[in-house]
């Protein structure tokens, strides 16, 4: 976090940007500090929380699209932002105002003087601030990293999900899935439903932990028929049926990739448990049946977004390989000539990044970056011809190579632009790209896009 990546310049974002210089330090203990001092927004409604590697944000979104559906008024809290840092803060389909963030900043800054957070411990604290304040009736939050010492899970979910887990921050979580599954489901709280895409990992990890919930997972409570995908909008249909449900699901989302049916069948499922809590304390939510319509209209920014047709232009905001696995198979379905524009941070291994996109990419075009977080474009450049000798490469500003990968692209394939966040936040700063899905959250013209 720096004064680059926050988007006001109130008192509270600017104290924000000043704690860049903290780094990431994981641990509970400054943000339950934090939360005492402010009397503990987070106890002032019930609180999901989704872990995971993949899909986080996704099944949080439609988790959330299905209680809004339902009639709650729902905080959801997610991260990274690409333009905005309210972006992370939503009560209801929209982002909170600038100044609503800003004021919660500004109130947490007064009890973290001898805390000394990290950014993100202080945005959670803000975050939880707003959702009291602005008394939601329940809050959706995100990890940001791992789970057991995250921020997040210093609240007492009354549901927790963990979705699809891979390799990711390994330096940190550990080098297997084992270990990583450990971290991750720590956001399980003993006697309360976990939702869980690897019921198996999950499982012998609790086990590992001595963790006690009460394990629902894909698979065992609920299945997934796949219907044909909708090759005109790149929607998905399907059946979803299981235990937990009163009956066969008939479910359409907006979200496209297989993977997202997945991402789908996890939010009904946390969707039944947050409905089973409801009853006990006294209070019925809809029938799943009645809500799931929801996650026709639920969707993301820049999770397989298409922002532009003739030629199909798709931004996604994959950043690992699972994500770029997930995200080619999806581009596949639409042929294997796309135009890919590429950046990707230089922590990660862009050559495991390249070569999932090699059987659908004709071309990469990678644009020089600003950022300096981002692998150098040639460097990058030195990668794709090692992993993919036989594929077009050019490196250019990023106006020159969306417009030329627009020119080369062919009927029936497109431009996919891919690979960091951190990029795609650039590009959309400037202007150079424009998501519809991330301006309609932001109150904003959904075409917004430089001239």
């Amino acid at each position: 976090m720096n004064e680059a990546l926050v988007s006001h310049h109130g008192p509270g974002h600017l104290w924000l940007a000043s704690l860049g210089q903290r780094g990431m330090s994981l641990g509970l203990e400054r943000i339950q500090a934090m939360l005492d001092q402010l009397g503990r927004p987070d106890r002032r409604m019930p609180c999901v929380v989704v872990a995971g590697t993949d899909g986080k944000g996704s099944t949080s979104s439609m988790l959330a699209a299905l209680l809004r559906e339902a009639g709650l008024l729902v905080g959801h809290y997610t991260s990274p932002h690409l333009v905005e840092t309210r972006e992370r803060v939503r009560v209801g389909a929209t982002c909170v105002r600038a100044e609503v963030l800003d004021d919660a900043l500004a109130r947490v800054q007064t009890v973290a003087q001898h805390v000394d957070p990290t950014p993100f411990e202080a945005l959670t604290a803000a975050a939880l601030v707003v959702f009291a304040d602005m008394k939601v009736e329940i809050a959706v939050l995100e990890v940001g990293l791992g789970g057991r010492l995250d921020a997040v899970n210093a609240t007492e979910p009354i549901v927790s999900v963990v979705t699809h887990l891979s390799h990711d921050h390994m330096a940190i979580l550990g080098k297997t899935l084992q270990q990583i599954a450990g971290e991750k489901t720590a956001v399980a709280r003993n006697g309360r439903i976990l939702v869980a895409a690897q019921g198996g990992l999950v499982k012998s990890a609790l086990r590992k932990h001595g963790l006690t919930p009460r394990l629902v997972c894909l698979g065992q409570h609920a299945t997934i028929a796949p219907g044909a995908p909708n090759g005109v909008n790149w929607q998905q249909n399907a059946v979803i049926s299981g235990s937990m449900l009163p009956e066969p699901l008939d479910v359409e989302i907006a979200l496209p990739g297989t993977h997202q049916l997945e991402n789908a069948a996890l939010a009904i499922l946390a969707y039944q448990g947050v409905a089973q809590w409801f009853e006990q304390n006294k209070r019925e939510l809809a029938e799943i049946g009645d809500v799931v319509a929801a996650l026709a209209e639920s969707d993301w920014p820049c999770r397989a977004e298409v922002i532009a047709t003739d030629p199909t232009v798709v931004v996604d905001a994959a950043h690992n390989p699972a994500g770029i696995e997930a995200l080619a198979a999806l581009l596949a379905r639409h042929g294997n000539h796309w135009q890919i524009v590429l950046a990707v941070r230089k922590d990660r291994v862009a050559a495991d990044l390249v070569r999932a996109l090699v059987p659908v990419a004709t071309g990469f075009w990678l644009p020089r970056m600003a950022g300096e977080t981002l692998l150098d474009a040639a460097g990058l450049a030195r990668v794709v011809d090692a992993v993919a000798p036989g594929a077009q490469v050019a490196v250019a500003s990023a106006e020159r190579c969306l417009a030329q990968a627009r020119i080369e692209s062919v009927p029936g394939c497109g431009v996919a632009i891919t690979g960091s966040q951190h990029a795609l936040g650039e590009w959309l700063q400037s202007g150079v790209l424009a998501s519809p899905r991330l301006n309609q959250r932001l109150g904003l013209d959904p075409i917004r896009q430089k001239p």
